[in-house]
């Protein structure tokens, strides 16, 4: 192994690979060592993805698995973008049919379960059971092929850059004072700054966590070759006896599973197959014709509540990713976003029912681990708002007599989450952030109930009117927006960001339509914020009709292309006798500071944020560096020269 890595992971299943691929998007460098590549049961799994269909309760376990699939197909875009490779991905729903017809047949809200009649279920999946009384179908659910999924996560983090060490057995932790000190290997001791146990079946060979095998027997058949259609299994069965029937785009169909509680025992037995066989013919008749292909077993990691153990350990560097039992493939993108933001030093509710001292209740709440290494220490302490340091006394940027200490705005869309949203805009120290009135009103996707999403007694809300094409339109979005703030309990607030955008190709604002829009809604009392394009004439006239300030672009939107119109900026700057704020554009803190340098009274910024590999860390790192580039701007740079100065003088010298 070459150096210390800052994250060494024990584990190379799809939780280990995933979680090291996360934490080496957010540049440390991570080490994952595996025993067997291939005895995972993440090889063995059938890859369902059906938080439904499992008949889980309401609780932590179900919002865990829902939060999780409403993940994969980000991740999926982004494996096979990464890779080349497909992870056999396959949104097809699950048919979950019943012999007897339940007492209560409405609709699950917390699963997106909807009863089907037996008369309607040949339109969902010809050649079930007559005898069935019907079926829950969840549509939003569907599968992954588990075995194409692991070499697709090898692939993409090896591409990553992550080390990985196949053939190699971690033997144990060497503990000291709370901390692992190193493990054990057969390749002998190995170190890091921090340390991550995802070995699943095998955790508590390693730690004493309630983690135990329990054995499954699976199997799979295949379509013959003269079948018409070459699949004719289009969405995945699941039976009231937990036997599913899990088809593939070429023709395999899978069988599971056993539940044999029997430790570590391997092998198929003649007992379990024909359990397997048995009821997975009475479900799906026509199986009773395929010729078998496979036969394979695997262990599932399972905990007393079957529900994972998750984020800290009894030592501050040791983190766990375990116990997921038939949920391992299912949970694969929550666990590894959940599990790289607690070791970056983010800790989601979404945690904290899944600690293992919930098996031993007596045990005091361990506190959140502290990073150890330098770039995890700058990593794991975006929470405080930024904040000038002390002896640089600025003005307040002051918009419509109101006045706020940041100079940075921020926007809400295109976050991964709300959580994630709420952090990076805590980190930045906005306080300013802009909602699409449109998006909100209309509940456009990622948008359901972002207005309720932040706390708008410490926010000051900038409605805009994105997604306005005429002038017309942005008029009354804005007073929607206005209405939108008051009923949040911002009584005053008449702000509005005012967006005419026709392009849909560029988006680039239209200067008449913005005009007109502006006059109009200045007259109507609004404060008026207008993004345009950097144009000093343009800029001047809105300034005349009224507006508070003005807000040229630096690229087109969300390009991230920085400063690409800076004498134009300069020149509206130098003009302008109302706060100018640039916006749109910025990719980089060093971009930020670069449009404050020039003399901007504050930025807007979102993509930059909300994109990056880490949105948290980005967003404190843009809040420092419009507070450095304000500092510059302030403290007045040297003249440039086209000769050399020296730093020492002449004067005084010792000479011989």
């Amino acid at each position: 192994m070459t150096g210390t890595p800052d994250v060494l992971i024990v584990g190379g299943g799809v939780m280990g690979l995933a979680i090291a691929l996360k934490l080496r998007q957010a540049s440390l460098s991570v080490t994952v060592l595996s025993r067997n590549f291939l005895e995972g049961a993440s090889h063995v799994a059938a890859g369902m993805l059906a938080p439904g269909a499992e008949d889980l309760p309401p609780g932590p376990l179900l919002d865990l698995c829902r939060q999780s699939l409403q993940r994969y197909p980000d991740w999926v875009q982004k494996l096979e973008s990464l890779t080349g490779q497909s992870v056999g991905y396959w949104p097809n729903g699950i048919l979950a049919p019943r012999w007897q017809r339940p007492v209560d047949v409405s609709d699950r809200p917390d699963t997106q379960g909807r009863w089907i009649d037996a008369a309607q279920l040949s339109h969902y999946q010809p050649g079930l059971p007559t005898e069935l009384a019907g079926a829950w179908w969840y549509e939003e659910e569907g599968q992954v092929d588990p075995r194409s999924l692991s070499h697709t996560l090898l692939t993409a983090a090896r591409e990553a850059g992550v080390e990985i060490h196949e053939g190699v057995e971690v033997q144990g932790f060497v503990q000291r004072s709370g901390q692992v000190q190193q493990v054990q290997t057969t390749a002998g001791p190995m170190r890091a700054d921090h340390y991550v146990l995802a070995t699943g079946a095998w955790s508590n060979d390693l730690l004493p966590i309630p983690v135990t095998p329990l054995k499954g027997q699976m199997a799979a058949v295949q379509v013959p070759p003269d079948a018409a259609p070459a699949q004719p299994l289009q969405r995945v069965l699941f039976g009231e006896d937990k036997i599913y029937i899990v088809p593939r785009r070429n023709g395999r169909i899978v069988l599971g599973a056993t539940c044999e509680d029997v430790s570590f025992t391997p092998g198929i037995t003649a007992a379990g197959m024909a359990h397997l066989f048995s009821k997975a013919v009475q479900l799906y008749p026509p199986l009773r014709d395929f010729p078998v292909q496979e036969t394979w077993w695997g262990f599932r990691p399972t905990t007393p509540d079957e529900a994972p153990i998750l984020g800290p350990s009894t030592c501050q560097n040791l983190t766990l990713a375990t116990g997921h039992h038939r949920n391992g493939i299912l949970l694969m993108p929550i666990t590894a976003e959940i599990v790289s933001d607690y070791i970056l030093g983010r800790v989601t509710p979404l945690l904290a029912p899944f600690t293992w001292q919930r098996f031993e209740r007596s045990t005091p709440a361990l506190p959140v681990p502290l990073p150890t290494t330098p770039a995890m220490t700058l990593l794991a302490t975006p929470s405080s708002p930024n904040q000038a340091p002390q002896g640089f006394e600025d003005t307040p940027l002051e918009i419509a007599g109101r006045k706020f200490t940041s100079r940075l705005m921020t926007g809400t869309g295109k976050y991964s989450d709300f959580e994630v949203m709420r952090q990076a805009i805590a980190a930045s120290g906005s306080e300013i952030v802009t909602v699409a009135v449109r998006r909100v009103q209309t509940n456009a996707p990622g948008h359901e109930g972002l207005a309720e999403a932040l706390d708008w007694s410490k926010i000051w809300m900038l409605p805009n009117t994105a997604g306005c094409k005429t002038a017309e339109e942005a008029v009354r979005v804005a007073r929607l927006g206005r209405e939108m703030a008051k009923l949040l309990g911002q009584e005053d607030n008449n702000f509005v960001k005012l967006e005419v955008i026709p392009d849909a190709k560029y988006l680039l604002p239209d200067p008449i339509g913005t005009l007109e829009a502006a006059e109009q809604l200045a007259k109507e009392g609004f404060a008026v914020l207008p993004y345009i394009n950097a144009d000093p004439l343009l800029a001047k006239r809105l300034e005349e009709v009224g507006c508070v300030t003005v807000m040229p672009l630096g690229s087109p939107i969300g390009s991230g292309q920085g400063i690409r119109n800076a004498a134009n900026i300069k020149i509206i700057i130098e003009n302008a006798n109302v706060p100018v704020v640039v916006d749109a554009g910025i990719g980089t803190p060093s971009e930020a500071a670069t449009a404050m340098e020039m003399g901007a009274d504050a930025l807007l910024i979102n993509t930059a944020i909300a994109k990056a590999q880490n949105p948290v860390v980005m967003g404190q790192a843009m809040g420092m560096a419009t507070i450095a580039g304000r500092m510059a701007h302030t403290s007045g740079r040297i003249p440039i020269k086209a000769y050399a100065s020296a730093s020492s003088p002449l004067s005084g010298r010792i000479t011989e």
